[in-house]
């Protein structure tokens, strides 16, 4: 083979070759199980805390809550049952936060839908609006429920069967025969309001979860709890 046969052979193999890197790249980058992919953190090049928010103007209405109804300080905060990092939110930070602020009722958590890592995140949280509406003194036992059972996303621990089994553990099975036969008869009017929240989440820089907004300040990401505590107590002096 002369020279110009091998540059005619060699160009395209580099192309090719350079094609197939980017591609694995890729595949890197967006993988769900990648750490930096929007199933677990945000993905917005500008910095979301940039975004004017206010938690006071967040419509929450019919949204599922914990707390006194008014409480102080707000937060609203968007997951999905899927999302790991939101089960560290779970299991690091939400019990330090009820018991230091929530309990005493300096703030209330209110539920914000933004099921986006497929039909399993979807079916959770079509249930848990109806968890709500049946058994709302119930409806954090069933979230935390939710979360202590959780797996991988997509292994099949949310499946329907599975999570209506996890429903009559917390709240039993004549309510969980309610639950089921709301997400039927209800299945549009809760698809409009989990939708409702993960647009609204949207518009406000929330692109990834958990994510919350407290008094003026959005954080997304699994923050620390002295970030959070932080943010509860400025929206805390603002009301003093």
């Amino acid at each position: 083979m002369n020279p110009e046969q091998k540059n005619a052979f060699s160009v395209p193999a580099a192309i090719l070759l350079g094609a197939i890197i980017i591609a694995l790249v890729l595949i890197w980058v967006f993988h769900p199980s990648n750490p930096t992919t929007p199933s677990t953190a945000a993905q917005n090049v500008a910095d979301p805390r940039a975004q004017v928010v206010d938690s006071s103007k967040v419509k929450t209405a019919g949204d599922p809550f914990i707390g006194q109804a008014n409480a102080p300080v707000t937060i609203e905060y968007w997951f999905d049952y899927q999302c790991p990092y939101c089960k560290q939110d779970e299991e690091d930070v939400l019990p330090q936060i009820i018991k230091n602020y929530v309990g005493n009722g300096d703030a209330k958590i209110v539920f914000m839908d933004f099921p986006f890592l497929g039909p399993d995140s979807t079916n959770a949280a079509l249930t848990a609006r109806a968890v709500w509406e049946v058994a709302p003194e119930q409806f954090y036992a069933w979230h935390k429920a939710m979360y202590d059972a959780q797996e991988g996303e997509g292994s099949g621990w949310a499946s329907p069967s599975a999570i209506l089994t996890i429903t009559k553990g917390v709240i039993g099975q004549a309510a969980t025969t309610k639950v089921s036969a709301l997400m039927i008869s209800k299945a549009s009017t809760y698809t409009a309001e989990i939708n409702a929240d993960r647009t609204q989440g949207e518009s406000l820089g929330v692109n990834g979860t958990p994510a919350m907004i407290i008094g003026k300040q959005l954080l997304v990401g699994a923050e620390p709890y002295a970030n959070i505590s932080s943010a509860i107590e400025t929206a805390l002096g603002s009301h003093s």
